[in-house]
């Protein structure tokens, strides 16, 4: 339905329905009485006059009012036989019922197969030996119940919720997930392509980039607590190697602790929890404490991100661990950096120089150790002098004390925050389960607030002194390969790539050779540029398969393209039915049952440019600005720019066949690289074409097999959109 007709219908409602003025007065019926009218105090009908606000002075700054008084919240606690710890936080509010099970088997503890207690959560909920992956869905569902399961660090996390009358199957199928799960294999094969989905996906986030980089920087690239997954390694995972990792860490008296919050005491609900998980049995667990960490050598670590327009930047070193007595003062230190609307970091970066919109600073909050981070995303044209901001703010914490009414405000924004999040009875229990995880008496965060109130500026700069001195600061920066110069000053610069990889401390290799001589070897390596003339068409064939959310679709590309720069592509999917046509002036596009529409200006011209026949070995005559990076794993690199967009070719320096284009592509920000991969050239009557494709985005990936056919007359209406 169209907004119009919506507009109308409203306003004949409107129209239809009689105004109060309007209604006629409804006599009772007979034989009925009118019920008494209900007397009305006389305060109401003579209400006192509201009091006149007090004027406001907008130059006078609003005072911050006193903390109220603060009082811990009520809880009950007990330890099970096999020394589950249970802590119950009442909340008589909605008649409601949740858990939250708390066990050391997080991602730390993965192995050499990072990603194995991601994907024992993930499957935790698909299947147990009484229930199969759609008996827990369908039961769930029935009683509008929920049961989830995650993974971070060193901790894995299920929780489950649901109303208090439905308390006894929610209690059932949440012990049953936590002991008795099978992790069939049909499960984990339907879950496998998510997971590489949402691994590609990654690469698409710097900020993401930025903080595993910094992980791998400072605590060394095979510390446990930096290990990613990777496809190779998610691949590599099996049932047997998820029942282990379970069968081993997920224990009762692995530090695991369960809290109930909701419409329960104690008493009523302790014999349920002993009967629910009677048959989870303790065992023998030997885990050690993670080693130290082994920081890479100090310097600048650069992942390049061909296209981007923005640097992601993040000041970074080590820090104490949970139980070290300097952690709560550094913290505060860092307060002043990344508090908000009150910290250094926006105060500077953002209201003085509009470098950035959210600046940030945070300390990590593990039991062992920790790191620091100072950061923001900055236009490319700024990177360097964003750094330099960064890095000046941060040295003023570790050398000056801060201003005692500063200071104060950072206390209060910190307390403030820290007792609002009391509203919520599941901050109570992540405060409980996380001082039972710490090893930490629980009074440790019911004092928290007398501690923080109690310190001063100087107990923030001795830690400040210790941590936050340059010489403990790393550098990550993900942006731009052409800013890797200007980063030089700050030390020496090591190169990674968008899966992490090292790609060493200087940049490609140069190569002696002008544009002009690579694209001609490039057009002698295709079959010559003679031969190249000959060619009045071709017309492409594919055979593709789309991977995009985990799943695959089959299905079909026909692409005729005819000298000079005339091009038609239609792609044929379950998902995705798409027509292109250039007819060497304009570009259209029709999408599914859609009419065809004239392409948006800026995708047009590159249609433009793509219609012509082997346009890569014309990119000079097209406009572009074109420059030989260098080389590197044995591929010459050429980058090419025109209105704004970059695009980077790679070609073997062997055969001096192009093997793969990066294209940047979405949002000005950046957006995502699109890489497309060519293989298996073959000669087609003459001239080297590859069979074999591959284009990889962070939301999909599409692999083709082609057929050729060459010089095959094609009529110029083919080239337009049939009228």
């Amino acid at each position: 339905m169209r907004l119009t007709t919506v507009t109308l219908l409203l306003c004949s409602t409107l129209l239809l329905s009689p105004l109060p003025a309007q209604q006629k007065k409804q006599q009772p019926k007979k034989g009925t009485e009118q019920a008494p009218l209900i007397p009305v105090p006389k305060e109401a009908l003579n209400p006192p006059a509201l009091e006149v606000p007090k004027p406001i002075d907008p130059r006078v700054r609003p005072q911050i009012s006193e903390l109220a008084e603060y009082e811990f919240p009520r809880y009950e606690e007990a330890t099970l036989k096999n020394g589950l710890k249970i802590y119950v936080i009442e909340d008589h509010r909605q008649p409601t019922i949740g858990f939250r099970l708390q066990v050391r088997a997080g991602d730390a503890y993965d192995g050499s197969k990072p990603g194995t207690a991601s994907l024992m959560a993930d499957l935790l909920t698909k299947g147990t030996r009484k229930r199969t992956a759609l008996d827990i869905a369908t039961a769930l569902d029935s009683i509008g119940a929920s049961v989830n399961a995650s993974t971070g660090g060193e901790l894995l996390t299920v929780t489950g919720s649901g109303l208090k009358k439905h308390m006894a199957l929610l209690l059932a199928i949440f012990s049953d997930v936590i002991i008795n799960p099978t992790f069939p294999k049909e499960e984990l094969d339907k879950l496998m392509p998510q997971v590489i989905a949402s691994i590609k996906q990654r690469k698409s986030r710097p900020s993401e980039l930025a903080m595993a980089l910094s992980r791998i920087v400072l605590y060394g690239p095979d510390h446990p607590s930096a290990q990613r997954p990777t496809e190779e390694s998610v691949k590599s995972i099996t049932p047997e190697d998820i029942r282990t990792f379970h069968r081993t860490y997920v224990r009762p008296n692995n530090q695991a602790s369960l809290a109930i919050v909701g419409d329960v005491t104690l008493k009523e609900i302790i014999p349920q929890i002993e009967a629910a998980f009677r048959r989870w049995e303790a065992a023998s667990v030997t885990v050690p404490e993670p080693p130290k960490p082994t920081p890479l050598p100090r310097g600048v670590y650069f992942v390049e991100r061909p296209g981007s327009v923005q640097s992601t930047i993040v000041l970074c070193g080590l820090a104490p661990g949970r139980k070290d007595p300097d952690y709560e003062k550094l913290d505060l230190a860092v307060e002043l950096l990344g508090n908000g609307f009150s910290g250094r970091l926006f105060k500077t970066l953002r209201e003085t120089y509009s470098f950035t919109y959210t600046p940030y600073a945070f300390v990590t909050q593990g039991k062992f150790f920790n790191r620091f981070a100072a950061g923001a995303d900055v236009r490319t044209p700024v990177t360097d002098s964003a750094i330099l901001v960064l890095r000046r703010e941060v040295e003023k914490v570790a050398n000056e004390p801060s201003s005692e009414e500063e200071f104060s405000v950072i206390k209060q924004n910190v307390l403030g925050s820290y007792q609002m999040n009391f509203e919520q009875p599941w901050f109570v229990a992540s405060l409980l389960q996380n001082a039972h995880y710490l090893e930490l008496p629980e009074e440790y965060f019911k004092g928290y607030p007398t501690r923080i109130a109690a310190y001063s500026p100087y107990d923030a700069l001795a830690a400040a002194e210790r941590y936050l001195q340059p010489r403990n600061w790393w550098l990550v920066v993900v942006g731009k390969p052409d800013i890797a110069k200007e980063l030089e000053r700050w030390g020496d610069v090591h190169r990674y790539d968008l899966n992490l990889k090292p790609l060493g401390t200087v940049g490609p290799e140069p190569v002696s050779m002008s544009v002009e001589e690579l694209l001609r070897r490039y057009v002698n390596a295709l079959g010559g540029e003679s031969k190249l003339r000959s060619i009045t068409s071709i017309v492409k064939t594919s055979q593709l398969v789309l991977s995009a959310g985990g799943q695959q679709f089959e299905g079909t590309a026909l692409t005729k393209q005819k000298a000079p720069n005339k091009l038609y592509q239609k792609l044929s999917l379950p998902v995705v039915q798409q027509e292109q046509w250039v007819d060497g002036t304009q570009a259209w596009m029709k999408q599914g049952p859609h009419p065809p529409q004239p392409m948006p200006d800026n995708i047009a011209r590159s249609m433009l440019d793509q219609a012509m026949m082997f346009h890569v070995a014309k990119l000079p005559e097209l406009g572009y600005r074109c420059s030989i990076v260098g080389k590197r794993n044995g591929m010459i690199i050429l980058r090419a720019e025109k209105g704004g967009r970059e695009s980077t070719y790679y070609f073997d320096e062997s055969t001096f066949l192009l093997r793969r284009t990066d294209q940047q592509q979405g949002p000005e920000d950046g957006g995502v690289t699109v890489s497309e991969y060519y293989d298996d050239y073959a000669p087609i009557e003459g001239i080297l074409l590859p069979r074999s494709e591959r284009l990889e985005s962070p939301m999909f990936s599409i692999t083709s097999k082609s057929t050729y056919q060459l010089n095959v007359p094609l009529e110029d209406a083919e080239f337009q959109p049939k009228q």
